[in-house]
Protein backbone atom coordinates (compact mmCIF):
# COMPACT_ATOMS: atom_id res chain seq x y z
CA UNK A 1 0.00 0.00 0.00
CA UNK A 2 1.31 3.47 -0.68
CA UNK A 3 1.61 5.63 2.17
CA UNK A 4 3.74 8.98 2.95
CA UNK A 5 6.49 6.95 4.48
CA UNK A 6 7.39 4.72 1.14
CA UNK A 7 6.26 7.19 -1.36
CA UNK A 8 8.48 10.51 -3.13
CA UNK A 9 7.65 13.31 -5.16
CA UNK A 10 7.38 13.35 -8.38
CA UNK A 11 10.88 15.21 -8.80
CA UNK A 12 12.55 12.29 -6.87
CA UNK A 13 10.87 9.99 -9.03
CA UNK A 14 12.43 11.84 -11.93
CA UNK A 15 15.68 11.75 -10.89
CA UNK A 16 15.93 8.12 -10.50
CA UNK A 17 14.24 7.54 -13.94
CA UNK A 18 16.19 9.61 -15.82
CA UNK A 19 13.39 12.28 -17.26
CA UNK A 20 11.88 15.12 -15.70
CA UNK A 21 9.18 15.52 -13.70
CA UNK A 22 6.80 17.05 -16.17
CA UNK A 23 7.31 13.01 -18.04
CA UNK A 24 6.17 12.05 -14.84
CA UNK A 25 3.06 14.20 -14.58
CA UNK A 26 2.27 13.34 -17.54
CA UNK A 27 2.14 9.88 -17.06
CA UNK A 28 -0.82 10.68 -14.35
CA UNK A 29 -2.20 13.21 -16.80
CA UNK A 30 -2.12 10.61 -19.66
CA UNK A 31 -3.62 7.90 -18.08
CA UNK A 32 -0.33 5.81 -18.05
CA UNK A 33 0.19 5.02 -14.40
CA UNK A 34 -2.00 2.32 -12.57
CA UNK A 35 -3.49 4.38 -9.53
CA UNK A 36 -1.70 1.92 -6.83
CA UNK A 37 1.40 3.71 -8.07
CA UNK A 38 0.94 6.98 -7.28
CA UNK A 39 -1.87 9.29 -5.03
CA UNK A 40 -2.89 12.57 -3.78
CA UNK A 41 -1.77 14.57 -0.80
CA UNK A 42 -0.97 18.43 -0.98
CA UNK A 43 0.34 17.44 -4.65
CA UNK A 44 1.52 14.11 -6.24
CA UNK A 45 3.37 11.82 -4.65
CA UNK A 46 4.66 8.10 -6.31
CA UNK A 47 6.00 5.11 -5.66
CA UNK A 48 9.99 4.79 -6.16
CA UNK A 49 8.90 1.79 -8.26
CA UNK A 50 7.17 4.12 -11.09
CA UNK A 51 10.88 5.43 -11.52
CA UNK A 52 11.91 2.05 -13.76
CA UNK A 53 8.00 1.87 -15.01
CA UNK A 54 8.74 5.76 -16.44
CA UNK A 55 12.10 4.79 -17.61
CA UNK A 56 10.86 2.20 -19.68
CA UNK A 57 7.50 3.55 -21.01
CA UNK A 58 10.15 6.74 -22.16
CA UNK A 59 12.65 4.51 -23.72
CA UNK A 60 10.53 1.98 -25.50
CA UNK A 61 8.25 4.73 -27.37
CA UNK A 62 10.00 4.05 -30.67
CA UNK A 63 9.79 -0.13 -30.26
CA UNK A 64 6.03 -0.13 -28.70
CA UNK A 65 3.03 1.19 -29.44
CA UNK A 66 1.34 3.48 -26.49
CA UNK A 67 -1.19 0.72 -25.55
CA UNK A 68 1.40 -2.04 -25.72
CA UNK A 69 3.80 0.13 -23.34
CA UNK A 70 0.91 0.81 -21.07
CA UNK A 71 0.14 -3.06 -20.81
CA UNK A 72 2.84 -3.87 -20.07
CA UNK A 73 2.64 -1.66 -16.40
CA UNK A 74 -0.48 -2.69 -16.22
CA UNK A 75 0.58 -6.10 -16.43
CA UNK A 76 3.83 -5.78 -14.00
CA UNK A 77 1.54 -3.82 -11.54
CA UNK A 78 -1.18 -6.25 -11.08
CA UNK A 79 1.28 -9.49 -10.96
CA UNK A 80 2.96 -7.34 -8.11
CA UNK A 81 -0.14 -6.42 -6.14
CA UNK A 82 -0.88 -9.88 -5.58
CA UNK A 83 1.90 -10.55 -3.54
CA UNK A 84 2.67 -10.63 0.46
CA UNK A 85 5.60 -7.84 -0.13
CA UNK A 86 4.29 -5.52 -2.59
CA UNK A 87 5.35 -2.56 -0.05
CA UNK A 88 8.83 -3.67 -0.89
CA UNK A 89 8.52 -3.35 -4.42
CA UNK A 90 6.65 0.13 -4.15
CA UNK A 91 9.70 1.05 -2.57
CA UNK A 92 11.90 -0.56 -4.28
CA UNK A 93 13.91 -2.04 -1.51
CA UNK A 94 17.59 -2.58 -1.78
CA UNK A 95 15.99 -6.35 -0.60
CA UNK A 96 14.63 -6.86 -4.01
CA UNK A 97 17.84 -7.68 -5.59
CA UNK A 98 17.45 -11.23 -3.66
CA UNK A 99 13.52 -11.62 -4.01
CA UNK A 100 12.70 -13.72 -7.42
CA UNK A 101 9.97 -12.28 -9.32
CA UNK A 102 9.55 -12.15 -13.56
CA UNK A 103 9.94 -8.89 -14.71
CA UNK A 104 8.66 -10.34 -18.59
CA UNK A 105 5.86 -9.42 -20.21
CA UNK A 106 4.51 -11.01 -23.32
CA UNK A 107 2.43 -9.88 -26.05
CA UNK A 108 2.16 -11.58 -29.08
CA UNK A 109 5.60 -12.62 -30.42
CA UNK A 110 7.69 -9.83 -28.52
CA UNK A 111 8.34 -10.18 -24.84
CA UNK A 112 9.82 -7.32 -22.82
CA UNK A 113 12.03 -7.64 -20.07
CA UNK A 114 11.92 -4.59 -17.12
CA UNK A 115 14.38 -6.83 -15.05
CA UNK A 116 17.53 -4.58 -15.97
CA UNK A 117 15.26 -0.82 -15.66
CA UNK A 118 14.47 -2.09 -12.09
CA UNK A 119 18.21 -2.99 -10.98
CA UNK A 120 19.25 0.50 -12.60
CA UNK A 121 16.73 2.43 -10.76
CA UNK A 122 16.99 0.86 -7.23
CA UNK A 123 20.84 1.25 -7.37
CA UNK A 124 19.81 5.05 -7.51
CA UNK A 125 16.80 5.20 -4.95
CA UNK A 126 19.64 3.86 -3.12
CA UNK A 127 22.08 6.45 -3.95
CA UNK A 128 19.19 8.93 -2.78
CA UNK A 129 18.55 7.56 0.22
CA UNK A 130 22.94 7.75 1.18
CA UNK A 131 23.02 11.20 0.07
CA UNK A 132 20.17 11.98 2.33
CA UNK A 133 21.82 10.66 5.62
CA UNK A 134 24.54 13.12 4.94
CA UNK A 135 21.96 16.39 4.94
CA UNK A 136 19.49 17.70 7.11
CA UNK A 137 16.44 19.56 6.60
CA UNK A 138 15.66 21.24 10.04
CA UNK A 139 13.55 24.42 10.87
CA UNK A 140 15.72 25.60 13.40
CA UNK A 141 18.98 25.55 11.21
CA UNK A 142 19.07 28.30 8.67
CA UNK A 143 14.87 28.21 8.32
CA UNK A 144 15.06 24.56 7.06
CA UNK A 145 17.60 25.30 4.17
CA UNK A 146 18.79 22.03 3.40
CA UNK A 147 22.71 21.27 5.78
CA UNK A 148 25.42 19.28 5.54
CA UNK A 149 24.28 16.88 8.87
CA UNK A 150 26.31 18.64 11.86
CA UNK A 151 26.83 22.00 10.44
CA UNK A 152 25.08 25.25 9.44
CA UNK A 153 26.59 25.03 6.57
CA UNK A 154 23.22 25.23 3.44
CA UNK A 155 24.46 22.64 0.66
CA UNK A 156 23.05 25.92 -2.01
CA UNK A 157 26.75 27.44 -0.72
CA UNK A 158 29.03 24.50 -1.46
CA UNK A 159 26.78 23.70 -4.48
CA UNK A 160 26.63 27.66 -5.69
CA UNK A 161 30.84 27.52 -5.39
CA UNK A 162 31.80 24.66 -7.63
CA UNK A 163 29.03 25.83 -10.11
CA UNK A 164 30.67 29.01 -10.31
CA UNK A 165 34.16 27.31 -11.31
CA UNK A 166 35.69 27.04 -7.60
CA UNK A 167 38.28 24.65 -7.14
CA UNK A 168 37.17 21.61 -5.26
CA UNK A 169 40.90 22.22 -3.40
CA UNK A 170 39.96 25.61 -2.24
CA UNK A 171 36.38 24.70 -0.70
CA UNK A 172 37.63 21.45 0.89
CA UNK A 173 40.32 23.69 2.41
CA UNK A 174 37.75 26.53 3.51
CA UNK A 175 35.33 24.14 4.95
CA UNK A 176 37.35 20.95 6.55
CA UNK A 177 34.46 18.58 7.12
CA UNK A 178 33.79 18.60 3.29
CA UNK A 179 34.60 15.89 1.26
CA UNK A 180 34.10 14.73 -2.53
CA UNK A 181 31.88 12.37 -2.02
CA UNK A 182 30.06 14.85 0.62
CA UNK A 183 30.01 17.43 -2.46
CA UNK A 184 28.47 14.66 -4.65
CA UNK A 185 25.90 13.98 -1.90
CA UNK A 186 24.70 17.74 -2.11
CA UNK A 187 24.60 17.71 -5.67
CA UNK A 188 22.32 14.33 -5.74
CA UNK A 189 20.13 15.93 -3.31
CA UNK A 190 19.88 19.07 -4.53
CA UNK A 191 18.50 17.32 -7.59
CA UNK A 192 16.35 14.53 -6.23
CA UNK A 193 14.81 16.53 -3.22
CA UNK A 194 14.51 20.79 -4.25
CA UNK A 195 13.10 22.72 -2.12
CA UNK A 196 10.07 24.57 -3.29
CA UNK A 197 9.49 28.67 -4.11
CA UNK A 198 12.31 30.41 -5.30
CA UNK A 199 15.85 29.88 -4.69
CA UNK A 200 17.53 30.88 -1.43
CA UNK A 201 19.62 34.34 -2.08
CA UNK A 202 23.19 34.54 -0.07
CA UNK A 203 22.00 37.05 2.51
CA UNK A 204 18.73 34.05 3.43
CA UNK A 205 21.27 31.46 4.17
CA UNK A 206 24.21 33.84 5.55
CA UNK A 207 22.39 36.69 7.33
CA UNK A 208 26.05 38.04 8.11
CA UNK A 209 26.57 38.91 4.17
CA UNK A 210 24.23 41.95 3.04
CA UNK A 211 24.41 43.85 -0.56
CA UNK A 212 25.99 46.93 0.75
CA UNK A 213 25.43 48.72 -2.89
CA UNK A 214 23.07 48.05 -5.71
CA UNK A 215 23.52 50.40 -8.78
CA UNK A 216 22.30 49.83 -12.44
CA UNK A 217 24.39 50.97 -15.35
CA UNK A 218 22.69 51.86 -18.14
CA UNK A 219 24.12 51.95 -21.99
CA UNK A 220 25.60 55.09 -23.24
CA UNK A 221 22.64 56.17 -25.86
CA UNK A 222 24.09 56.43 -29.76
CA UNK A 223 24.65 60.13 -30.49
CA UNK A 224 21.64 61.37 -32.85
Amino acid sequence: MLTTDNSVSAAEVAYIAGVTDKDINRLVDDHVLPHALWWRDRGRRFAPLTAPFATFYFDASGDLTRAARIRVIATLTSRLRERPDFDEFLSLSDRLADIEFDWSVSQASITVFLATFVKDAAQRAARVTEAARHIVEDSEILGGAPCFAGTRVPIANVLAATEGGMPIDDLLAAYPFLTRELIEDAAIFAKARPRAGRPRRLDDVTPELKLVRSKVVRPARADA
